[in-house]
């Protein structure tokens, strides 16, 4: 059961999704050190626990079901990790667990980039606007606030690039385009 941590609001899948990883964080912290056998029974243990489910859970999630199955599903994935090598279990030589790790520090990387992306393009909307004179100039100078072709006019003959940058980041804005 895979799940994003972005959801609708007040469905209550963000809660379920939080609870997910919380379970499944919660079992490596306890897997750690733990032997094949030892998993095996805790594994036992989490399977005894699960809540039956209905199909009115299935369209509307319960949180502390989810997170249960989450915890289930954790233990089945480090069992049979365990039953093909000898030793203890350890989340710091878990690829699929550093896989995670690598893959959230990505997104996270990502998202950063691209709000200091929009940064830059409103630093070269505002400087763009500046040099075509539609900024910061004395009342009367420019076109008016509402007179967008008049502006855009102006804009593309001070800094065409400048305007193709700002039409490609205004588009992606109101998503008619993908991020570049």
């Amino acid at each position: 059961m895979t799940t994003s941590d972005t959801r609708e609001p007040g469905t209550g899948e963000a809660d379920t999704a939080a609870e997910e990883k919380a379970g499944r964080n919660a079992v490596r912290r306890l897997a750690k050190g733990m032997s094949h056998h030892e998993v095996a029974a805790a594994l036992d243990d989490s399977r005894d626990r699960l809540p039956e489910e209905s199909d009115d859970e299935v369209a509307s999630p319960d949180p502390a079901h989810a997170r249960a199955r989450a915890e289930f599903e954790e233990w089945e994935r480090i069992e049979a990790l365990l039953a093909t090598h000898a030793g203890t279990y350890d989340p710091d030589t878990d690829a699929f667990v550093q896989g995670g790790l690598a893959g959230e520090a990505d997104r996270r990387a990502a998202e950063l980039a691209a709000a200091a992306d929009s940064e830059a393009a409103g630093d070269i909307l505002l400087r763009a606007l500046s040099r075509a004179g539609v900024l910061g100039g004395p009342r009367g100078s420019g076109p008016s606030a509402g007179d967008d072709a008049a502006i855009a006019t102006r804009l593309a003959q001070a800094d065409p690039e400048a305007a193709l940058a700002v039409s490609r980041w205004l588009d992606t804005a109101s998503g008619h385009l993908p991020p570049s």
